[in-house]
């Protein structure tokens, strides 16, 4: 019996399309572990502990830009719309609900959008660290090359 390859339905919206995926899988503390260790990573690149050629800083810094281009979007889309009180009713348990809606969607630090948002320096911060290890990879190469001449005189 052969198998039938699995088609996506045309119906159905993307990943891309679908807020609730992308929230679920910022976890707060997840974006916290990475502010760390990007936070290290750019101490490091300040300290000349870490340096990156041009060629291996280019994914990167392309991969950086993606991410970067995809949160702004996310953000300018659903930013709004998580900061609104849903109107669930004038009842006491639908303005339970909407309040709880609200504070996940933009009220209190666990947040949807302030996990965003975070996500966002995080991204910016490994950038920082990117530029600054190609610039110490760059004055190394130089130092590199006077010594070399230096030596040939």
């Amino acid at each position: 019996m052969s198998q039938v390859p699995l088609v996506p339905d045309p119906g159905q919206p993307t990943s891309d399309q679908r807020i609730d995926k992308s929230v679920t899988a910022t976890d707060p503390e997840a974006v916290d572990k990475a502010a760390a260790e990007t936070r290290k990573l750019l101490d490091s690149a300040r300290d000349k502990g870490f340096r990156i050629s041009p060629e291996g800083v280019e994914p990167l810094k392309k991969a950086l830009a993606n991410m970067q281009s995809r949160l702004d979007e996310l953000l300018a889309r659903h930013a709004a719309v998580l900061s609104q009180r849903p109107k669930l009713g004038s009842h006491p348990y639908g303005q339970t609900v909407a309040d709880h809606d609200l504070k996940s969607g933009s009220g209190d630090t666990t947040s949807a959008t302030t996990v965003l948002k975070a996500l966002v320096k995080v991204i910016e911060n490994a950038d920082k660290a990117l530029d600054i290890a190609l610039r110490n990879y760059q004055e190394e190469e130089s130092e590199t090359a006077r010594n070399v001449s230096g030596k040939q005189a």
